[in-house]
């Protein structure tokens, strides 16, 4: 990965930040140009040494900083799961930006804080592994402790990921993994949509819920990459817990699920989408949040099919009446 001078960084950060997603609505603040822009300021005025920390600044950044850590994080979630160097900073800027207009304070991205955010990408990526991890077992029936349980567990890890087959396709994702029936809608897959962004009315599947109704690829893509880690800690029969989640060995993977899932949507988009959107309405009704207000478009195409199905029904009725 080809690295950068400061200068560089700050010039390609400034001719790319409108391309990144706006999280946020705008508001009428409006920033200076970054070169008029001030420092953010250290805690009690001194430079720190060491890995950058929010800490590092006085407790109004700080608070701030985590803000735009929590909108990186969103963007990591649905945009790209595993994003380079260029489109990370790229981010960086753009939420840096929504946080100091929300704060109507006008300062600099530095260093420090830009590799502060940067490394959410893994932080991210690791806290939904760890809100999977404890759902794999009573979900697909993983056991120790009995005589046969590693046999049996290698046996039904095999089966998941379908590693005994020339071409394998994995089906733990789908609500039947025996007949491969109801693709994204294993109970593993709703329940962590649920735990990871919709814990409450407040959480972030609710405050930016532009990214995720409906539930999008890059979601369902992250979601089969990081459940297929924690099935990968099982191949042994027994849980590896120091099997690692690394870039090098699971972006591949989070690649092919993002295709086939893109694959999928392709086959009917109107139906897939149904389905996504479902996904993010039950996910919603469970964090006790209000129903989401959408703008008027007329009937549903699902609504549209049933009553046309229905006034063709009711045509053939009166020919038979009239006749």
């Amino acid at each position: 990965m080809p690295s950068h001078s400061p200068g560089h960084r700050r010039g390609r950060r400034s001719r790319s930040s409108g391309r990144a997603p706006r999280l946020v609505q705008a508001t009428q603040h409006c920033l200076p140009p970054e070169a008029a822009r001030i420092p953010a300021p250290f805690l009690h005025g001194n430079k720190p040494r060491g890995k950058p920390k929010a800490g590092d600044y006085e407790p109004h950044v700080a608070k701030m900083i985590n803000a735009a850590c929590h909108q990186f994080d969103i963007l990591v979630f649905t945009e790209q799961a595993f994003p380079d160097t260029g489109t990370s900073i790229m981010w960086a800027a753009r939420v840096w930006e929504d946080v100091c207009r929300a704060a109507q304070t006008p300062y600099k991205i530095d260093d420090r804080i830009e590799k502060i955010v940067t490394a959410r990408a893994s932080h991210a990526r690791g806290s939904l592994r760890d809100k999977l991890r404890p759902l794999l077992a009573p979900t697909y029936g993983f056991k120790t402790g009995e005589d046969d349980a590693q046999e049996k567990n290698i046996e039904k890890y095999n089966f998941l990921l379908d590693r005994n087959a020339d071409d394998p396709d994995p089906r733990f994702h789908y609500e039947d993994v025996d007949t491969r029936s109801r693709f994204a809608r294993n109970s593993i897959i709703t329940t962590a949509i649920q735990l990871m962004w919709f814990a409450d009315a407040s959480a972030p599947g609710i405050k930016y819920a532009g990214q995720f109704s409906p539930i999008r690829d890059v979601t369902l893509a992250i979601l089969f990459t990081t459940i297929e880690f924690c099935l990968d800690q099982w191949a042994t029969g027994h849980f590896d817990k120091h099997l690692t989640y690394t870039d090098k060995a699971y972006r591949p993977r989070y690649e092919v699920y993002l295709t086939q899932i893109r694959d999928w949507c392709k086959l009917n988009d109107v139906a897939t989408k149904l389905v996504r959107q479902r996904l993010y309405d039950r996910a919603r009704r469970s964090s006790g949040a209000p129903p989401e207000v959408r703008a008027n478009t007329g009937l549903s195409e699902a609504a549209r099919e049933r009553l046309r199905a229905e006034l063709a029904e009711q045509d053939d009725q009166l020919g038979n009446y009239v006749a």
